[in-house]
């Protein structure tokens, strides 16, 4: 057995092909067409396939942007750090009571 992949290549693309592949594409989309019913439902927004339901690309795209914006603000609303308060022994804080800028005053 041959463990050079080179060989394993040059030796498959020197064998002839064993079936024609012509036209593999067009047996396939009739494939598709058979297994598809011709009717769709009325809203755009959805497709009964094999009785599931599927969105179409444009609703799932909106969804996801509706999502992520919705995260996005619920992330930047509630995960904000909140005003601490000021504890005496924090001497270089803006609001410290003893530091040297509020004891001069």
């Amino acid at each position: 057995m041959k463990n050079n992949i080179d060989a394993l290549i040059k030796d498959l693309k020197a064998a002839p092909l064993d079936r024609d592949l012509h036209h593999l594409e067009a047996e396939v989309w009739e494939r598709i067409d058979a297994r598809n019913p011709a009717e769709h439902p009325a809203s755009p927004a959805a497709i009964v396939t094999g009785g599931r339901l599927f969105a179409t690309p444009a609703v799932s795209r909106t969804a996801a942007v509706v999502l992520t914006v919705a995260i996005g603000l619920s992330v930047g609303l509630f995960g904000a750090p909140s005003q601490s308060s000021s504890s005496d022994f924090s001497v270089f804080s803006v609001d410290a009571p003893y530091a040297p800028s509020g004891i001069l005053r």
